[in-house]
């Protein structure tokens, strides 16, 4: 990737972030977390299935890429049937500062595993950090099978396009007219699955799957997610930033001098 396409990306990063200037913020009401950075609007339902339910980007009229709510973005495994993130056994605000919000999570599947989750959001950057850990309520494998994150937009026929790179490291993405919504991973692979309506995709951490005795806990994985207003393309660019703190990329950004229009770089 070029000097000047990772330049556009990050320029892309602040036009979205001159629509809205308010520092990060958390709204709670018992059921959903809700959480407003300058760059989007994101909600996690602790209902089963637990997991995001909304992803709306700065900028876009407040249309949420994520058309029906509940189960849209969430974990799963196949022993004795597919087990899918249950409701949220406890949460956890672990800090709420200016500019950054980080919540926890913790998913019983009813069966086998407790899921774990570290959730970090940040100001400036379209993109958000999530570390997860398995804990074996009985022996069981990690992670196996895939959907490990699944995502399932279901927009209601909103013309989904979807497209998977392995470069610099494995993402998938799905954008349409409203915006992108990217997956990440350094450790796994990514696929798409466009045989449904609105398409599916997921991220495989299956090479790190351990057989784990009861009460153990797996190693962490880490991901990373992004939405934007932008295309497949600007989801793609974003794969050389998403693993950086907001800081570095910022820096980068004033060094640089990008306080340009995102349609302005596009012609340069």
């Amino acid at each position: 990737m070029t000097r000047k396409t990772i330049l556009s990306a990050v320029g892309a990063l602040m036009l979205v972030g001159a629509v809205g200037a308010q520092a990060a913020s958390l709204d709670e009401d018992g059921v959903d977390f809700t959480v407003t950075t300058d760059q989007y609007t994101i909600n996690w339902n602790t209902n089963a299935q637990s997991g995001y339910s909304s992803i709306i980007p700065a900028g876009n009229g407040e249309i949420d890429l994520f058309g029906a709510g509940g189960r849209n973005v969430y974990h799963s495994a196949n022993y004795a049937g597919w087990k899918d993130w249950g409701g949220a056994a406890d949460t956890n605000v672990i800090e709420e500062s200016a500019g950054k919000i980080v919540l926890g999570f913790d998913m019983d599947d009813g069966a086998s595993k407790i899921y774990h989750v570290t959730a970090t959001f940040w100001d400036g950057v379209p993109y958000w950090k999530n570390e997860l850990i398995v804990e074996a309520v009985v022996a069981v494998t990690s992670f196996s099978d895939g959907h490990e994150p699944m995502c399932e937009p279901r927009a209601g026929g909103a013309g989904n396009e979807f497209e998977k790179w392995d470069a610099p490291f494995a993402h998938a993405a799905f954008a349409n007219d409203d915006g992108y919504f990217a997956m990440y991973t350094e450790l796994g692979t990514a696929r798409t699955h466009v045989w449904e309506a609105d398409g599916r995709m997921d991220l495989e951490h299956n090479n790190l799957q351990v057989l784990l005795d009861k009460g153990e806990m797996s190693d962490p994985i880490v991901y990373y997610m992004a939405t934007g207003t932008g295309d497949l393309d600007d989801a793609h660019d974003l794969a050389d930033l998403v693993t950086k703190l907001p800081a570095e990329v910022l820096a980068v950004s004033a060094k640089a001098k990008l306080a340009t229009s995102w349609g302005d770089m596009k012609q340069k």
